[in-house]
């Protein structure tokens, strides 16, 4: 684990997407936070755009077969990112264009938005090739930001009920739990960027949210 930030801000979640492969890293991200991210999740950095855009996180949602990316990321970083990743790289037409807020996935499950659009949940299904539930986690229909998942662990927003953590574990297939980022931020994937190898924190996270964080994705486990 390392603390980062990206040009001062901590909330990395917003501008960094990553698999148990690669990991999407703004254009303009100083090299240090690219290699930070290469060694400590064990990927391969690619640098591109989403919607001429450096908040990736925000536009993207991925796991080990696939990226969802709204129907307004230009063709040119499409073909980038599925050039350099192999992923399939999935774009659906939605109103609500930030897919990373909808989606909290890994390699056995997902779980998405209800406000994303039904007509999309097959074409979702078919490109992570998993199981997909929609819902809300706490109260909220930003699931992707309140759950932040890998193949051995996932981390849900403070308020989470058991209810919530329930249907995380049924669809994801591992288990999780609860907590703040960057000193009392309640949605995770803001502060938080992991695989199953390991993850990197915004620099404001403290050491208990930096434990709990290592527990909830199974890292301490691994570790053990």
């Amino acid at each position: 684990m390392i603390k980062i930030s990206y040009h001062g801000n901590p909330y990395i979640g917003i501008f960094l997407r990553a698999n148990e492969n690669v990991a999407l890293v703004p254009e303009d991200a100083p090299h240090k936070l690219a290699s930070a991210v290469e060694s400590r999740l064990g990927v391969k950095a690619i640098s591109t755009s989403l919607c001429s855009s450096g908040l990736l996180g925000i536009y993207s949602a991925m796991n080990s077969r696939a990226a969802i990316v709204p129907h307004i990321a230009y063709a040119d970083e499409v073909r980038r990112i599925a050039r350099e990743s192999g992923l399939e790289v999935c774009q659906i037409d939605t109103k609500n264009t930030a897919i990373g807020n909808l989606v909290a996935c890994n390699d056995y499950g997902a779980i998405i938005s209800e406000a994303i659009e039904p007509a999309n949940v097959r074409k979702i299904a078919d490109a992570l090739g998993v199981e997909v539930v929609r819902g809300r986690i706490a109260g909220y229909l930003t699931v992707g930001s309140a759950c932040a998942a890998t193949n051995h662990g996932f981390v849900m927003h403070n308020d989470a009920s058991e209810e919530d953590f329930e249907l995380a574990e049924s669809v994801l297939k591992v288990q999780g739990i609860n907590t703040t980022v960057n000193f009392g931020f309640p949605f995770p994937s803001y502060g938080v960027v992991a695989n199953s190898k390991g993850f990197v924190a915004g620099e404001k996270c403290t050491g208990i949210e930096l434990m709990r964080v290592e527990q909830g994705l199974g890292l301490s486990r691994k570790r053990i």
